[in-house]
């Protein structure tokens, strides 16, 4: 994509700020960080702006592109951070410049680290979600599919109906009320499906309806398939980094493990999956300001992407890293267990595979293929 001059230095001084900042405030290590530390870290990144900057300027941010937000989701993937930044600094900035008056509300909440949102799928395995309108406003009733950081946000986003327009409702609610099934993640998150058993909806929790909610779903899904493979590509990255620097201290037979011509075509491989993600990533970056058949093309392909080409340049860095790849004191293990989850999450490969074949081939076929042809 096309970047100014300025726009290449701002994009420049960003990215490097918040790489210095997460690996001197919260470099990888195999324990967990306690909660507390993590709020305290979420504090410091609200006084960095990260938080306000997607927001306009009308509610105090600065407008800042989809490539800058998911520059700083990005280098939080480089350093494995636990909590998912996704909800934070791209997609309810992005809801928010909608004139979704009860979001736009917590504006203040969001930019100065008080406020917290999860995106809350639905999960239609198990009936979905729905929103019965009654006199007070409406009732939220059913499970949701597991939502990140959903038992430590403040704020919920919910996705309910969405197989139909007439029932589809995107909510906002604030994180009290419903049984919220807790589960810690085979990557060291934390993740929760909520249970709703008829929840009184108060007045103006429910942001779009019918068609509007639709669009906003679409639109949630594809920022939120972005951000997993912005995370899984800094992630990747840092774990290359790692595998290099090992293969050339590690030495076997007189020599460094990095001079045998097989682990040389096993690290370009690795290295040429890499940059097929970051191509799909500048991709969709662009993408997700520009048409939504665009957006949703985008998104799919990096997703699937990601499900391919990155999961299987992370089993690379563990075969050349040999046994120590799978201890829980080495980083790169821990890189490949992200990527299944982000592999996961917001629809799958296949699903996403299916997606992309449905946007982009029409029915009646390609007019160009051997059956034309013939």
């Amino acid at each position: 994509m096309r970047r100014s001059p300025d726009q290449r230095d701002d994009d420049h001084l960003l990215r490097e700020g918040a790489r210095r900042f997460l690996e001197e405030r919260c470099s990888w290590t195999p324990a967990p960080p306690a909660p507390a530390a993590l709020d305290a870290l979420r504090r410091e990144m609200a006084e960095l702006g990260w938080f306000a900057m997607g927001l306009p300027e009308s509610l105090g941010g600065v407008g800042a592109d989809a490539l800058q937000g998911l520059s700083i989701v990005e280098e939080a993937g480089r350093v494995l951070l636990r909590r998912s930044l996704a909800a934070d600094v791209l997609v309810a900035p992005r809801l928010m410049r909608r004139g979704l008056d009860a979001l736009a509300a917590l504006a203040p909440g969001l930019a100065a680290g008080e406020v917290r949102f999860a995106l809350v799928p639905e999960d239609p395995a198990a009936g979905g979600l729905s929103v019965a309108r009654t006199a007070a406003g409406g009732r939220l009733q059913g499970r949701s599919a597991l939502a990140l950081d959903a038992d430590t946000a403040t704020h919920w986003l919910v996705q309910a109906g969405g197989r139909s327009p007439n029932g589809a409702a995107l909510v906002c609610l604030e994180a009290v009320g419903p049984a919220v099934d807790a589960r810690r993640l085979i990557d060291g998150r934390t993740g929760a499906v909520l249970s709703f058993e008829g929840i009184e909806l108060p007045a103006g929790a429910v942001l779009a309806t019918g068609h509007d909610a639709l669009a906003l779903f679409a639109e949630i899904e594809d920022c939120a398939a972005a951000c997993l493979v912005a995370d899984a590509y800094g992630a990747l990255a840092a774990g290359l980094d790692l595998t290099v620097g090992y293969l050339n201290q590690r030495r076997q037979f007189g020599q460094t493990l990095g001079s045998f011509q097989a682990v040389q075509h096993l690290m370009a491989d690795a290295f040429c999956d890499l940059e097929t993600l970051r191509s799909l990533l500048l991709w969709v970056a662009a993408a997700l300001e520009s048409e939504p058949g665009e957006r949703r093309r985008a998104a799919s392909a990096a997703k699937v992407a990601l499900g391919r080409q990155g999961l299987a340049a992370a089993s690379r860095l563990i075969q050349a890293s040999g046994g120590i790849a799978m201890t829980e004191d080495y980083r790169v293990g821990h890189v490949y267990k992200r990527l299944q989850v982000a592999a996961g999450l917001h629809g799958g490969t296949e699903a996403q595979i299916r997606q992309l074949a449905t946007d982009t081939l029409s029915p009646k076929g390609r007019p160009d293929d051997e059956a034309s042809a013939a």
